[in-house]
């Protein structure tokens, strides 16, 4: 009789990959995850949560959020919702309305400039607010859309001018010379949809292709496109993190490198993309947080953001996020130097605090983690096991369920039979004691608290000699 062997997983840093059929994963791949996550090789926690910032709900969904700080003494964060423009008030933990007049849904996006912050909405008269009071912004395009500062100069595209951007005086942002403006593709049947600041130059984000500006004013400004077949999906769909800006397009997750533009998601998760709703991807998000790309997209029918993608840039890996509904994002330092990510709700009037705590919104949050099914490198043989072993991390408060499956069988949950804190033994009912040649490990935590695995392991041996069976005559 073959004698018993350890079979272990210590690695789960490869995350969420459907490209490839599932025994030919990578060990530490998941073939299905959700609000599970390992940014570091052996250890897989569950996300952090939760939190809304304002207790009660702005009048619409929120539209846009800003960090706007003003030196020495100004620092606030800014938000768009229904239509109107508020501050937050840490001490009295309220919104103050600022201003009012906006579209109440579309995009409001904001830009400093020296002594204040500007607002468009790409439809009414756009503002300007010094910390104080806002007052409207003379003489600015009433069209204008996505503001970004490049040269001391303030850019918009105009709504009703899909494919140019027009511009300020240097340093005056109410003086708007009629020569100011540039076209790009223009008569390509396709819209401008983003502004950018990167490399020293403007980048020009349409739905289908991306094109740069350079130079200081209309005597040297040259432009050239970079991409003629990929493009932006939204003004809130790219980040720059770690040199480079990450992006949504039409076909996929983006790295973009100043010159070139490279899916980073059609080989590792296509299936997981053809359920993205691609005529809702105008609302996509993405943020920079803790190393990582968050992307916020509207997957299977959905018409608002109920995905999240996190994304490990220096590794390649993806891990799908459930719960997190964001149609924005924002960084935002209010005291110290430890920057807080918030996040506008998709429909609802509130402000949202992440990466915080260990619920949602006093909720549990619903993790699972499935690997891929193993037959160690031994389809021909059948195995049997009784045990297994789960090794947590002293933080967890409410053990991980344990669920197996053999030969593609339904999963089935495993009884805890010790604990000493650290690593739990757990034991095969009776009806999955039998042979066989592939197991399929899944981890469940949908209870309160943190949740970290630090590793699986099972006792198995393995017949002999190879075994296969003709199913009985009929």
């Amino acid at each position: 009789m073959a004698n018993y062997e350890d079979w272990s997983i210590k690695d789960f840093s490869e995350g969420y990959i459907d490209s490839i059929d599932d025994n030919l994963l990578p060990e530490s791949a998941a073939r299905d995850c959700r609000n599970f996550i390992s940014e570091e090789i052996g250890r897989l926690r569950k996300r952090k949560g939760q939190v809304y910032l304002n207790s009660a709900a702005l009048p619409g969904k929120i539209q846009g959020l800003y960090a706007f700080y003003l030196e020495p003494d100004i620092k606030q964060l800014i938000v768009a919702s229904g239509g109107k423009v508020y501050r937050w008030e840490p001490i009295n933990k309220v919104f103050i309305e600022i201003y009012s007049g906006l579209l109440k849904s579309g995009p409001v996006c904001f830009e400093t400039c020296a002594n204040y912050m500007v607002g468009f909405d790409g439809k009414n008269q756009p503002f300007k607010y010094n910390g104080t009071e806002a007052t409207p912004l003379a003489n600015a395009p009433r069209l204008g859309q996505f503001p970004v500062l490049y040269k001391e100069k303030l850019f918009v595209n105009p709504s009703d001018k899909p494919s140019q951007v027009w511009w300020s005086e240097s340093f005056y942002p109410e003086e708007w010379p009629p020569v100011n403006y540039w076209s790009f593709a223009d008569g390509d049947g396709d819209r401008i949809t983003n502004l950018m600041v990167y490399q020293d130059a403007l980048l020009i984000f349409k739905n289908r292709s991306i094109h740069v500006l350079r130079g200081t004013n209309l005597d040297d400004f040259r432009s050239e496109t970079l991409e003629h077949n990929v493009g932006c999906t939204g003004p809130f769909a790219a980040k720059e993190f770690g040199g480079y800006i990450y992006f949504v397009g039409q076909k996929g997750l983006y790295q973009f490198n100043g010159l070139k533009a490279v899916n980073i998601s059609d080989g590792k998760i296509p299936k997981l993309w053809e359920r993205v709703n691609k005529s809702q991807l105008h609302r996509a998000a993405v943020a920079a947080w803790n190393n990582m790309v968050w992307f916020s997209l509207p997957i299977d029918g959905s018409t608002t953001n109920n995905l999240n993608i996190v994304c490990n840039p220096e590794r390649g890996t993806f891990w799908p996020m459930s719960g997190i509904e964001a149609s924005c994002f924002q960084e935002f330092i209010s005291t110290g130097d430890f920057p807080i990510l918030y996040s506008g709700h998709t429909t609802e009037g509130y402000v949202v605090q992440q990466d915080v705590g260990h619920s949602d919104f006093g909720l549990p949050i619903n993790a699972y983690w499935v690997g891929r099914s193993f037959d160690q490198n031994d389809a021909y043989r059948l195995k049997k096991a009784k045990k297994a072993f789960v090794e947590d991390s002293p933080d967890t408060e409410n053990e991980v369920t344990l669920l197996l499956a053999l030969d593609y069988n339904d999963y089935v949950q495993m009884e805890t039979v010790a604990n000493d804190g650290l690593a739990r033994e757990y034991r095969f009912p009776r009806e999955m004691q039998g042979r066989w040649r592939y197991i399929s490990p899944k981890f469940v935590h949908d209870t309160e608290g943190p949740c970290e695995v630090r590793g699986l392991m099972i006792p198995y041996k393995t017949k002999r000699k190879p075994r296969v069976k003709s199913p009985p005559a009929s």
